[in-house]
């Protein structure tokens, strides 16, 4: 894949770039040396919970790609869980679900890591050898149930297929290590009986982080980045549960999640509306709720508050997107388009639409735009008229962390 050009295409949509994301963090320096200092603490076994505010096109999404990228380079597995109506955060079987199928390395790509986190943690234990014959991956197996004795009989059964070759097999129990409902045809073969229950949810999550420690990974970290979907719901108890599921993985997190970090991400709105919100839960919303008397942010309180960048940060980005620009369609960016145009552009585009500094993915969406027009030799002054409407739509949505950068505008 050509890096340079999948992040300008992803610019171009209002996208979060799938890669790239740290080449154009800039103005960020305290978040990015706190997430550091949290990925150090979680891979010596400690558990940490946090909260990103931040209006939409702020630039919550775009820090949870960072962190992504951080934990993926110490070799981290990460899940981005999607919540939906569907998919409540208070359905912790679910959710379980959607944090396994989520779950990526950083050689993964796109597709669920959970196969190869078992298999690298296969390989410790002499793997091909039949199980009656390895009493390493035995008492290896015996001691990630310990956590979840259901853990222990799929990876039992996902080991007999692994050594029979049966991809048919393998994929059954995997999904039933995610809690889905198999074929009976293959449950009765695999030999699995029951079923992962929302009370058993969470100890299977603890074991999973046990199999990924014990493979070599130093921890797992789970980014919820769309957690303005638990305020959209339109049933107070499902709002309810999910706070509720929340609060619980604060209180208990040290002693279950042991090398696990979960990241939040919401608007005010979230945190602070009184009858959908956080704040309409009391347990949750004293436990997270910042204490500080200042004005001044203090980056190690539970709720991390996105600041707009400021002028100079957004140049310097400006900078970014340019050279990056530059290299993917393979011309001089920098002499084409040169600093006091970048400056007159960025002036311009406030002067039209506004709060460019605290929701800058619409301005640099133009910005983008401006750019492939000077490289085609087309007119730039009429970008951000042809533009605002895509930029109002931007900035007025949230971005998605997903795994995937549309090929086409």
């Amino acid at each position: 894949m050509n890096a340079e050009l999948s992040i300008i295409k992803a610019l171009k949509i209002g996208k979060v770039p799938l890669i790239g994301a740290t080449r154009l963090c800039v103005g960020r320096d305290g978040e990015v040396a706190e997430f550091g200092r949290i990925l150090d603490f979680v891979a010596d076994g400690g558990f940490e919970t946090r909260f990103l505010r931040g209006d939409y096109g702020s630039g919550k999404t775009f820090m949870c790609a960072v962190l992504r990228e951080l934990a993926f380079s110490r070799n981290y597995a990460v899940s981005v869980v999607n919540l939906s109506r569907e998919v409540p955060f208070g359905r912790r079987d679910l959710v379980l679900g959607e944090i396994v199928r989520g779950l990526r390395t950083p050689g993964s790509g796109a597709s669920c890591a959970l196969p190869e986190l078992i298999e690298r943690w296969f390989a410790k234990y002499d793997p091909g050898t039949p199980l009656e014959e390895n009493p390493a991956l035995r008492e290896a197996i015996a001691r990630i149930a310990n956590a979840d004795a259901g853990m222990g009989v799929g990876l039992r059964s996902y080991y007999g297929a692994y050594c029979d070759g049966n991809d048919l097999l393998m994929d059954g129990a995997l999904s039933w290590l995610r809690g889905e409902t198999i074929e009976a045809d293959v449950r009765k073969a695999l030999r699995l009986v029951g079923k992962l229950t929302p009370d058993a949810a969470f100890r299977r999550l603890r074991s999973i982080v046990a199999l990924l420690k014990d493979g070599g990974a130093p921890g797992l970290v789970v980014l919820v980045d769309e957690a303005e979907a638990i305020y959209r719901l339109a049933q107070a108890p499902q709002r309810l549960a999910a706070y509720t599921a929340i609060r619980e993985i604060i209180d208990i997190g040290d002693v279950e999640f042991p090398s696990a970090f979960f990241l939040f991400a919401g608007t005010a709105e979230l945190f602070e509306n009184e009858f959908r919100g956080i704040a309409s839960y009391s347990a949750l919303y004293q436990r997270i709720r910042s204490q500080q008397v200042s004005s001044q942010r203090d980056l190690r309180q539970p709720i991390i508050r996105l600041e707009e960048l400021g002028g100079e940060a957004l140049l310097q980005i400006s900078r970014r997107v340019r050279e990056i620009h530059g290299h993917a369609y393979a011309y001089d960016a920098g002499g084409r388009f040169a600093d006091a145009e970048l400056q007159q552009f960025m002036t311009a585009a406030a002067t039209k639409f506004g709060d460019i500094r605290s929701k800058p993915r619409g301005y640099l969406k133009a910005l983008v735009d401006a750019l492939d027009a000077r490289q085609q030799n087309l007119d730039v002054a009429a970008v951000l008229e042809q533009s605002g409407d895509h930029i109002r739509r931007i900035e007025h949505a949230d971005a998605t962390l997903d795994d995937i950068v549309l090929a086409e505008v």
